[in-house]
């Protein structure tokens, strides 16, 4: 019964293009240049500045500075305390998933134009696409010279 289910979810995913990516992180829409007027705005209205400074520069409550994440980091983190998924209930874990709550996939994507750049999702649409070859093989079928 499980093998039905799995080969009928498996065949109907493939035709529908079903990116298999997109299950295990997440993706952004290749299409969209944000508005970083916009950006800014949401970033300062959700006072996301207060804590992680004007750029996102700042290293607070011992944790990496967000302009140091990867957009999917910062989008994954905002999910986890929207959610809930914290290690602790620290008031600052508690208040950062009070701010996530009222952030929208928009909103969050937006937040991300303005730390990485408006084109952020365009350029990681094209890593994805211009990923390197591996290294030839040696003489002896090695990786290493």
């Amino acid at each position: 019964m499980f093998r039905i289910i799995l080969t009928s979810f498996l065949f109907i995913s493939s035709l529908m293009a079903f990116n298999v990516k997109s299950l295990l992180t997440y993706t952004f829409n290749d299409n969209t240049s944000y508005d970083i007027e916009k950006a800014k705005n949401i970033y300062f209205q959700n006072k996301c500045n207060v804590c992680h400074g004007d750029n996102g520069e700042k290293t607070s409550f011992n944790k990496r500075a967000i302009k140091d994440l990867s957009p999917a980091q910062i989008k994954g983190s905002l999910k986890d305390y929207a959610n809930g998924y914290y290690k602790n209930n620290d008031t600052e874990n508690i208040q950062m998933g009070i701010y996530a709550k009222k952030l929208s996939d928009n909103d969050i994507n937006h937040i991300i134009a303005y730390l990485k750049g408006q084109n952020f999702s365009i350029e990681l649409n094209q890593k994805d696409l211009l990923e390197e070859e591996p290294a030839p093989k040696t003489k002896h079928n090695t990786f290493l010279k």
